[in-house]
């Protein structure tokens, strides 16, 4: 006897539903590179988090493993990432946890970002 799989939303309508978001409310304030790698990290994500080295990422995205750090620090800032472990060379890979992206969160980092640019217009 076979398990039938539930018949409804999988994680399909997810991933396409937290892609949408990303490109309707981040992607015009990212740079190539910092798409690149949030795309890499989205695509590996396998039951909500992402465990990829630095490497492979850099290789993807035909990028510098140095990129590719300075991009996870600025995906972080930005709210749109979170490492969950840090990898090394005695640890293996890094995990990270993609952040779905929603209209309120992207109008709050906006907020941020404008009180910033504020911030240093003025200062």
């Amino acid at each position: 006897m076979t398990k039938n799989k539930p018949k409804g939303k999988g994680t399909a309508p997810d991933r396409f539903r937290i892609l949408n978001a990303f490109v309707d409310f981040s992607l015009r304030e990212l740079t190539r590179n910092e798409i690149a790698v949030w795309m890499v990290l989205f695509r590996d994500t396998r039951k909500g988090t992402a465990t990829v080295s630095q490497k492979f990422i850099a290789e993807r995205c035909g990028i510098s493993e140095r990129t590719v750090r300075r991009m996870v620090l600025q995906l972080v800032n930005a709210g749109l990432l979170v490492v969950v472990r840090r990898g090394g060379i005695a640890v293996g890979a890094s995990t990270y946890k993609v952040i779905p992206v929603t209209k309120t969160n992207f109008e709050r980092r906006s907020k941020r970002w404008s009180i910033k640019e504020d911030n240093q217009l003025s200062g």
